[in-house]
């Protein structure tokens, strides 16, 4: 598994609905996401609070509340054009010891929107990131990043 960095939601004209960039060393994973979930995963990458609990913040105070810690998102699999993923999640006893490792499955863009939250590491597959992620070059790298920034705000 590679670790990743999200490097922003972006609108790209030719595509519907909004994409995650996910970038690891040269390569970029772009993932297509719902408008709501690129909302939710630009909220808190800017880490922003809404007046009440959002679904992902939801989760999160479910996990806290359960003794459950997020310690990776992992997107393992590209299937039919869709990408898979599952939460790992430790539930931990009331004096901190591991009580049971979960695995649970989520769409990327969810796990994401919870991992930006929470600050645990994405986790993409080899297989996945060579079979879909792109030069990072094509992308036109650092003009892009302030672009994505002003586009992503739109969320």
């Amino acid at each position: 598994m590679l670790e990743v960095e999200i490097l922003g939601v972006s609108q790209a004209e030719e595509h519907r609905y909004p994409l995650v960039l996910l970038r690891h060393e040269s390569r970029v994973l772009p993932i297509l996401v719902g408008i709501p979930e690129a909302s939710a995963i630009q909220l808190g990458l800017l880490g922003e609070k809404t007046a009440r609990p959002m679904t992902h913040d939801l989760i999160c105070n479910l996990l806290a509340g359960l003794r459950g810690e997020l310690t990776s998102v992992n997107i393992y699999k590209l299937e039919n054009e869709t990408f898979l993923a599952h939460l790992n999640v430790e539930q931990k006893s009331s004096n901190g010891e591991i009580e049971q490792v979960l695995r649970i499955d989520t769409r990327p863009s969810d796990g994401i929107a919870i991992a930006v939250r929470v600050g645990c590491p994405i986790l993409v597959a080899e297989e996945v990131m060579d079979s879909a992620a792109q030069d990072a070059s094509i992308l036109g790298e650092e003009e892009d990043e302030s672009d994505e920034d002003d586009e992503s705000k739109e969320f």
